[in-house]
Order: structure tokens, then sequence, then C-alpha cells
């Protein structure tokens, strides 16, 4: 019959489909399951997955048969169309009893499992849009033929919504398996590659970042954006102005979705797209619409448009629907814009979510009611990261309002903390430190709001006296956030007095107050000090272990917000450091803006000399030259030596490797001028580090210019300063360069040294310290081992990622968990109780950030602690 044989006809695979690492891992994990189920909405490559399965299945010398479902497939008739399949697709051959009287379905069925079981080789069905089933076919021949499928049977399902089968007994013996919209949703790495092969180098590393953020994952609306940038002669303008009111995506919206829902569906989505993100209760309150628990659930499961958080009931619009849906939004009359916005308002106002509530207020035009909703968002914005919104209301309220409010200045300075304008955060905290009238709450405020505007200008010489001075308990003022904020502020002391260890003490003592709420970026900004650490005593692998969970966990809110962007500089630094350049890149990709904007002066460094190292890896000086300048003007502008020293010292690296003496000399120049600068008490605590980094540039620089003498005496010191600092990657690169000297010398000790520097490295996981601390180094290295040069990318994460993360028995009961173990199972293997298992399994969804035992497992596989 024709029609079988189209519905058996796999659709063809599309040019440019893309091998994805971690679906084919999964695919080769688990490819001999039972049960295999894609869910996911429209758009998402299920059916390119398929076709990718059904290819390697076939590269493994497995028989498919492949099978697309339709509204007509009622049980008998998915029967006939399994069995024509099955012939067509070469797993069987043509039956004897085509022309007898037809048996009950199940019957048929039977027969049909006895002879793939007959066969003796491994079977793959897929069954793609499988969602068009009817329920009786569903529940009937799909359900029996999974549960009775013999052990070479493995049917793969696609389908947008789950479908209602019962496959718990499947579950019970590991014969099922699923993926889901989140692991279908395509990676930051992968849509770069996308747009690679796509549009070349037409668009920068930035832009193809943008991208993916705008598609966020959803790979149609990646290709649609790429056609409309393909389409335009300026393919930087076509990023800028990407949208979904237009073109190619405007009609993908219009006839491939919202044509399909009812109008009454439709109308709610464009009012509700007001809102960044709504739960059903919000949803009815703005929209009016009458059952929106089930509108919201049925458009989750059959359209891209809504995705649902993790442990959570609230919701978000995809960006392109969102902005489709608001296109729509302002055609409708004003008056009825405003009334929607105004309900908004009240709804947050009620909830106390002020920003929300403010935001509305002033689309509503009631300027005066949102800049009362604004004056008191900004406490919580400061407290959970969000301080571009925070400054972008302060800016918004009136002089007298602010000036005429104690408190609410001490809530705008603790916003301008973190800006180019904590001076003026921090002489007001001072005054109310003075203020011998000022309350305990108010003092307590004005300590935290010092230490921040002080750790961001880099005036680090400040910290003792406000630590003295800290209140350490609830009834001093204190309370949580001021805990935190005196843990971190002794913690980043310590990091810069080269006690790691202190470091470390003063983050795990956070642990009990937990980081939720307004304890957000405080918890945050302790986690990444103890990821600095480590890092600076030469431990990237320890470093990216400590903050990769974390930094996952706030991605969720966005790529570019503070505390994602914060994280990241840190694990580029890391990541560069083990090897992977490429990664490393793609982690700092549209973020230096807002690094920039609201980074530490260790964030800017993490950041700015991981790109340096990252060009001249790849043989582009001016690009390295080009970050460090960066670095450098950043320092001016923010009144941060240190910056402008480091930049300076790093400078002197390039331009020595190359021999120009002048610029060297220049460069020495100006490092000297800077020495003044540390002789303020505000910034004597960093005269360690200054004086390092002007040891290793005398060094190179004497280096440059042959004098082997001076260059030992350099290194002398600067082995001093780095041992006292604790700085590990720091001490290995004196080795090397003594290495250099000694090797200049024709002195049979340096290959001795270069050797124990390289070993002591690469044993602490830093893959680049020979070759990015002297080219001659890699290449003496390589002719001493003659072996290639390490891999510039690692294939995988060592062990060394999975001891610092996780304890032992974490680790077992990981592994376990990825063999689809139950609990009582994981409990009698590893001979605890079933306790002890929830106790290590609640640890586990912490440290990976997973809200389920399912995405524990997708996460740690991610991380590469389990394969």
């Amino acid at each position: 019959m024709s029609e079988f044989v189209l519905k058996a006809t796999p659709p063809r695979m599309p040019r440019a489909a893309l091998e994805r690492a971690h679906l084919h891992d999964a695919f080769r994990h688990r490819h001999d399951r039972t049960a295999l189920t894609v869910v996911a909405p429209a758009g998402f490559g299920k059916t390119t997955l398929l076709l990718q399965w059904r290819r390697w299945w076939h590269d493994a010398g497995t028989r498919v048969a492949w099978l697309t479902a339709g509204e007509d497939d009622r049980p008998a008739r998915f029967t006939l169309a399994l069995q024509h399949a099955l012939r067509l697709g070469g797993v069987l051959g043509e039956a004897n009893d085509q022309h007898a009287p037809r048996r009950d379905t199940i019957a048929e069925l039977t027969t049909l499992l006895a002879a793939i079981a007959a066969l003796g080789v491994d079977v793959g069905v897929v069954i793609d849009e499988a969602e068009r089933l009817p329920e009786d076919t569903v529940r009937g021949p799909l359900q029996y033929l999974l549960l009775n499928a013999p052990a070479n049977l493995h049917v793969a399902i696609g389908t947008r919504v789950a479908l209602p089968l019962l496959l718990s007994e499947l579950a019970a013996k590991d014969q099922s398996f699923a993926l889901k919209t989140e692991d279908l949703r395509l990676r930051l790495e992968e849509s770069l590659a996308i747009l690679d092969a796509r549009l070349g180098d037409r668009l920068t590393l930035d832009e193809r970042a943008r991208v993916h953020g705008i598609a966020d994952g959803w790979a149609i609306g990646l290709q649609l954006a790429i056609s409309a940038i393909e389409s335009e002669p300026d393919p930087a303008r076509a990023v800028q102005h990407l949208s979904a009111r237009h073109g190619a995506m405007q009609e993908y919206f219009v006839t491939s979705l919202f044509a399909r829902l009812p109008p009454e569906t439709s109308a709610c989505l464009v009012r509700a797209s007001i809102l960044e993100h709504f739960d059903a209760r919000l949803f009815q309150s703005v929209t009016g619409c009458r059952q929106p628990q089930d509108m919201l659930d049925r458009l989750a499961r059959e359209t891209p448009i809504l995705a649902a958080g993790e442990g959570t009931q609230w919701i978000r619009l995809h960006p392109l629907a969102r902005d489709f849906l608001l296109g729509k939004f302002e055609k409708l009359p004003p008056r009825e814009r405003s009334a929607l916005h105004t309900r908004a308002s009240s709804w947050y106002a009620e909830c106390e979510r002020w920003h929300e509530a403010a935001t509305h207020a002033f689309a509503a035009g009631d300027d005066a009611l949102a800049q009362t909703y604004a004056a008191r968002s900004l406490w919580a914005l400061s407290t959970i990261g969000k301080l571009a919104e925070a400054r972008e209301w302060l800016e918004r309220l009136p002089h007298a309002m602010v000036a005429g409010d104690t408190d609410l200045r001490l809530v705008a300075a603790a916003v301008l903390a973190f800006s180019d304008r904590n001076g003026e955060a921090l002489a007001f905290a001072q005054d109310v430190l003075a203020d011998r009238e000022a309350t305990a709450p108010a003092r307590a405020h004005a300590l935290r709001i010092a230490a921040g505007s002080a750790a961001f200008g880099d005036r680090l010489g400040l910290l003792p006296a406000l630590v003295d001075r800290w209140p350490m308990s609830h009834d001093a003022g204190g309370g949580p956030l001021s805990t935190l904020a005196g843990l971190n502020t002794r913690a980043l002391s310590a990091l810069h007095t080269g006690d790691g260890g202190q470091v470390r003490a003063y983050v795990a003592a956070q642990q009990p107050h937990g980081d939720a709420g307004t304890l957000r970026l405080a918890a945050a900004l302790g986690r990444m000090l103890g990821a600095l650490s480590h890092l600076w005593e030469g431990h990237p692998v320890r470093a990216e272990a400590a903050v990769l969970p974390a930094l996952l966990h706030a991605e969720r809110d966005g790529r570019r917000g503070m505390i994602a962007c914060l994280y990241a500089s840190v694990v580029a630094a890391a990541r560069y450091e083990r090897g992977d350049a490429a990664q490393a890149q793609a982690l700092l990709a549209d973020r230096l803006d807002v690094i920039e904007r609201h980074g530490f002066p260790d964030n800017l460094v993490c950041a700015y000399r991981t790109l340096a190292n990252i060009a001249l890896e790849a043989g582009d000086e001016a690009g390295a030259l080009a970050a460090l300048h960066t670095l450098e003007s950043l320092g001016a502008r923010r009144g941060a030596p240190r910056l402008q020293a480091i930049a300076l010292a790093h400078q002197v690296r390039v331009h020595a490797m190359s021999g120009r003496k002048e610029t060297v000399a220049r460069t020495l120049d100006a490092l000297d001028h800077l020495d003044p600068a540390f002789d303020e008490p505000d910034m004597q605590p960093l005269r360690s580090e200054y004086r390092l980094a002007v040891a290793f540039a005398r060094a190179r620089a004497a280096l440059m210019h042959e004098r082997l003498d001076a260059a030992e005496l350099h290194l002398a010191d600067a082995d001093l300063l780095a041992e006292t600092l604790q700085r590990g990657n720091d001490v290995q690169r004196v080795k090397v360069l003594r290495g250099i000297v000694a090797s200049r010398r024709g002195d049979p000790k340096a290959m001795t040294l270069l050797r124990e520097a390289h070993d002591l490295a690469a044993l602490a996981g830093n893959a680049r310290l020979a070759a990015d601390t002297h080219p001659l180094a890699a290449r003496l290295l390589e002719e001493a081992l003659d072996t290639p040069p390490p891999p510039a990318q690692p294939k995988s994460r060592d062990r060394h990622a999975r001891a610092a993360l996780l304890t032992s028995k974490e680790a077992e009961v990981l592994d376990l968990l990825g063999k689809g173990l139950p609990n009582k199972a994981i409990a009698r293997a590893l001979d605890v109780s079933g306790e002890t298992v929830k106790w290590h399994l609640k640890n586990l969804f912490v440290k990976l950030s997973a809200g389920s035992r399912r995405h524990a497992v997708e996460r740690a596989r991610m991380l590469g602690l389990v394969t």
C-alpha cells in the first residue's frame, strides 16, 4: 500500500544536522534499552535526533524500521502499518499469510514479536510524531509492544507531548530512557558551531553568543535567526535588530504556531506578553483567563513558546515568542494597554515585588506610584545581583526623594558601591559610621557598603578597620546578610595575603545561612572568592569544580546576569589553564561589558588576562595587546593601579618575546611610575602583588637583553613573593624562567627545572603553564619528552574534577544513580540506610544544581563526573 510506504520512509536528514556529543553519548550508553522516548515541542530537533539514532543503529549492525504516526492509526491500522514498516525496512521478510483472515491486534502483535525474537539480531523501531496516535492505540498496541518486547527489540518514540504509557515496570528494570526539552535545548557551544558553519566569520563571537541568547536553545529559532541574518548586507546590524515582528520569523509564528491556537488562547498570550515571568494566578489576574492552569499546561506541553522553571510554578515566554506577541500587544488600544499594566502592577505590589510593580506602574503612566515602588525595590535588587536594574531606578528617582531619607540614601549607596560611583557610596557610608547617633542597623548597613565599595575600588587597606567594627550578632545590628558580608570581607583580605585555606574556611562558614533571597549576591561572592583561592594556588580543576555548578544555576536567569558573568570570568580562567581555550573564550562571549561594569578587580584580571592568553595562543599578538590595553585603561578609569600594573607586566611579556627593547623599556618605566601609589594606606596590602608583577617583568626584560645574572636576581625576588602569596602558578613560572636562564647558560639543570615545573603544573591540572610562560620552554620540553605537545582541548574531564566536587560516597551514589537504581537498591548496594541515601542525594542535588534524579545525572554527565 502506497500510504504505508510513505509512512515507513524516513524523512531526509537535514543537510547541516549537528551531531551533538552529549546526545550521542546518551544513545551510546542506552541504545540497548527497550523504550527510548524523546518528548519536546515543535522545533527542538526530535526528528533529526531520531534520524541520527537510526543511522547509529545501522552503523552498529541493528536492523531498523521507521514509522511516522498519524491520527488515523487506530489499533488495527497501527499494527498493519508497523508490519509494513518492518518489512520495508528489511527487518522481516514478506509474510506468507498476507491474504489470511485478520486476527485481533494483540494476536497480530504477538506473532510479530515472536518473529523479531526469532531473528537473533538487534532490531530498532522508530516511531515519530507519536503524539498524533489515537489514545486507544497508545494504551493498546503501543503499550503491549513495549511491555512484551523481546530482548532484541528497541523502540524509539518521538512525541511533542508525554504519552499515557505505563513504563514503570520497564523503568524498574532499567529498560526505559527519556530525553526532554531541556536535553534537546541547544547549548552555547552547539549554537556557536552551527552559526560558524552557516555564517563563517561574518559574526563576531560576541554576536554569535547574542544570537544564541535570542534563540534560547530552540533549534528552529536559531535557524530562523540565521536566515534573517544571511539575507542582510550588514550581519552585525541584523543581529542588533533581530525580531519576530517581521520577515520569516513573523511568518513562522503566524502560520506554524499561533494559527493553530484557539482565539481565546492567542488573546491571553498577547496580554501576558507584558510579563517577564508569570504563574497561573498572575496570568489570570492580568489576562482574565478562566482556566489558566489548564491553558498553560497545554501550551507548555505542545508548543515551544513557554518554558517552565524547575521546581517552581513560574513560567516565561520564549524571547522570540514574546517579541512577536509584544508586537501585537502594542496594537491594542492605549487605554487597554494601560489597564493591563495597572493590573500587573497591583498584583505585584500585593506580593511586595516592588521592582515589577514599579515597572508596570511606569508603563501604565503612573510615575508617582512607580517612584514609590521603585524606592522600595532598591534593597532587594541590590542584594540579589540585579544592580543594573537598581541603578536605572535610582536615576529616575527625584533627588529630593533620596536626599531627604537616610535609609533610602543607604540603600542607594549599596547600589552605587558596585559601580564607577563607588567613591560616593564609600564617602556616605563613612559619614554614617562617624555619626554617633546612627542606629546599630544603620551602622551595620554602612559597614557592608564601605567594605563593598573598598573591594570594588581595590582599596583593600580600608578593610581591616572595617572588620574590627563588624557586628557578628543580631543584637548588635547585624543579621544574616551582615554576617555573610563580614565573612566575605575577611575572605578577600585573606585571599590577598596568600592564605587560601582561611579564605575557604570563611566561605564554608557561610553555608548554614543559605544563599536565597537577599543573601544571593553575598553568597555568590563568597563562592567566587573560594574558587579564586584555588585558582591562585595553581589548581584550576578545583577552582572550576567550586563554581561551575553555581554558574549553571545562575545562567537560568540569563547568561548576562551579574552573578553569572562574575562566575564565568573565573571559570574561563580555569578552563584556559586546563587547555580549553575555545571554551574559555565562549564563556566570556557577550559578557565583557557586564564584567567591566559590575566585576571586581580580580574578575577583570581573570577575564582580560585569559583573553590575552587565548589571543597569544592563536598567534594574534595584536589581539593580546588590545586586551591588555583595555585592562590598563579600566585600571586607570577606576583608580586601581594594581590592574594597570598587571596589564603593563603582561605587555612586557608580549613585547619581550618579540625583542622590542625600546617598548619594553618604556613599559617598565610606566610600571615604576605606579610604585608610589602602593605606599598609600588604601593600597598597601597590594604592594606584594605589584612587586611580583614588576619582578616578572624585569626578569623577562633581562632575558631579552641576555643579562642572565640580572634575570636570576629578579626571579629570586619573584620566587619569594610567589611563595609568600601562595601563588602556585607563579611559583612554577619562576621555575620555567629559571630553566630558560639555565638553558641559555648551557647548564644541564635546565631540563630538570622545566620538567619539574611541567610535572607539578600538570598534576594540578594546568596544561598551559610552560607554553604561556615562555615559548622556548614548550619547545625544549617537547624535544626532551620526544612527544607532541598536549592537546589544546581535553576530550574529557579528569578524575581531579570529580574528587574536588564530590565526596567518595557521593560519587558512589551518583554512579548507581546513573545506572537507574532506585534508593532502596542503592542502599543495598552500599550497605547503608535509605535515609543515608536520601541525605547523599540531597547533597548531590545542591552541588549539581539539580532539581531531580534525572537532572542530577545529566548535570553530572555535562561536568564529566559520570560517563
